[in-house]
């Protein structure tokens, strides 16, 4: 059984995550099977969590006693209150929620949700889960395939629509037992090589959009010609937000560096994800020589070799 998580990790990237759902859809449809990808939303997720539960999670994984004391301390008696133009109103308890800001708070969202993805899934892979390899007998069972996670951005995946239903279902009881609950209308369900399927809906009864893509971290994940269109677009606009900056009389050198470091990284975000025909990497050529020689004021005139 199979289990993809990354966020918060070192040498851990959202392209990784991007790249296993490209290369899933492409054998689901190279291969002419069906699958289901629900991606899920969480309401309000860090401001949700349950100290209470947070703490007894903490204590089931084995964190020391000192740092559960710190822990706990931290998250203990806690108060705020509100400034508004009208004054400043009494202070309030806050029971839910990790800290905001704090560096230890997005480690201890994500053991928190991971104990929730696991009490949902665990010992029901083969039963709820997407097929990645058939199982041959005994000694070499099916390889399955339940959740692809990157902190609190968690796509689900079925073989087909009434297992998708019970693992979306599955997942949406563990997580409120925690204090996170799905946000049903930025949850989507993306089905492939499978038509005019009932919708997928959680449990009071809010039936979820099917879509035919899925931004996700921030790659469109279905058509690689889309993400690159949208990561085009993206960067021409950060390119010509920074007029002043490639007209200005700074360096080559350091006019490079802003280059990179803005316009280049978004427009190749996820690009090892990509799938790229020959055409589509010759507009990207394209493109990039446009672009660079914009910011280095090279004019087409000049007769500049790219």
């Amino acid at each position: 059984m199979l289990k993809i998580s990354y966020g918060f990790r070192p040498k851990r990237t959202t392209v990784a995550q991007i790249l296993a759902l490209r290369r899933i859809i492409e054998g689901v449809k190279g291969n002419n099977l069906t699958a289901i990808l629900t991606f899920i939303d969480f309401k309000k997720a860090f401001d949700s969590i349950y100290r209470g539960k947070m703490m007894q999670i903490l204590r089931a994984y084995g964190i020391p006693s000192n740092l559960l004391r710190a822990i706990e301390r931290m998250y203990t008696n806690t108060k705020a209150r509100v400034i508004s133009p009208d004054g400043v109103t009494e202070l309030f308890d806050i029971t839910a929620g990790v800290l905001q800001g704090d560096t230890l708070a997005p480690f201890l969202f994500i053991i928190v949700l991971d104990h929730a993805m696991r009490q949902a899934i665990s010992g029901r892979e083969e039963e709820l889960g997407f097929t990645i390899h058939p199982g041959k007998s005994r000694r070499h069972p099916k390889v399955v395939l339940t959740d692809l996670d990157f902190a609190y951005d968690i796509s689900l995946l079925s073989d087909e629509i009434e297992q998708a239903q019970k693992l979306l279902t599955s997942v949406e009881r563990a997580c409120k037992k925690v204090g996170l609950g799905i946000n049903a209308k930025k949850t989507k369900g993306l089905p492939i090589n499978i038509e005019d399927s009932p919708p997928l809906h959680t449990s009071d009864g809010t039936e979820l959009e099917w879509v035919d893509d899925f931004k996700y971290l921030v790659s469109w994940v279905e058509q690689t010609e889309r993400d690159i269109a949208v990561r085009k677009s993206l960067a021409w606009q950060a390119l010509n937000g920074m007029s002043r900056i490639w007209r200005s009389s700074l360096s080559k050198e350091l006019k490079v560096r802003f280059f990179e470091g803005t316009v280049e990284s978004i427009l190749l975000y996820g690009c090892e994800a990509w799938a790229l025909t020959e055409a589509m990497e010759h507009s990207l050529a394209r493109t990039y020589t446009r672009m660079l020689r914009k910011a280095l004021s090279i004019h087409w005139s000049s007769h500049t070799p790219n």
